[in-house]
């Protein structure tokens, strides 16, 4: 596991939804040794609350959401949909174990500005490159 801090990721608030231990765990790993401040969430519902709070309570805002689309409760579209009402300029990343989308979310989220969407498995530097590209491109914005 690579510990160096990264100077685009140093400091960054992310926040992070999957319904996967696992998963959360390694994410959430691998940003927090690159610098970034992370917020894991068990699901959709906890990750939009997280994000209604900040807004509500005018915490610094997070830099980036990285969310599952499969989740029990809420898609990771509707977690996208939360993060652009409350700071439309955020950057989103979608995650999906299935090739298929039954609900046209990554569609539907692209054409509402989606950063990316990470096909698991992936590589630990498939994310850190989709991450810092989409914090690169939020800074241009």
């Amino acid at each position: 596991e690579n510990r160096t801090l990264d100077p685009l990721l140093q400091g960054r608030r992310v926040l992070i939804a999957d319904d996967q231990p696992k998963i959360r765990q390694i994410i959430g790993s691998v940003l927090r040794n690159r610098g970034a401040k992370v917020t894991v969430c068990q699901d959709g519902g906890e990750a939009i609350r997280a994000l209604e709070s900040a807004q509500i309570e005018q915490e610094v805002s997070y830099d980036l959401v990285v969310s599952d689309i499969r989740m029990p409760d809420h898609t990771g579209y509707e977690v996208f949909a939360a993060a652009k009402k409350y700071r439309p300029e955020i950057p989103v990343i979608l995650m999906t174990g299935f090739g298929y989308d039954p609900h046209h979310s990554i569609v539907r989220a692209s054409q509402e500005g989606l950063q990316s969407v990470l096909f698991k498995p992936f590589q630990i530097e498939q994310l850190v490159d989709a991450v810092k590209k989409a914090i690169k491109e939020a800074a241009k914005q």
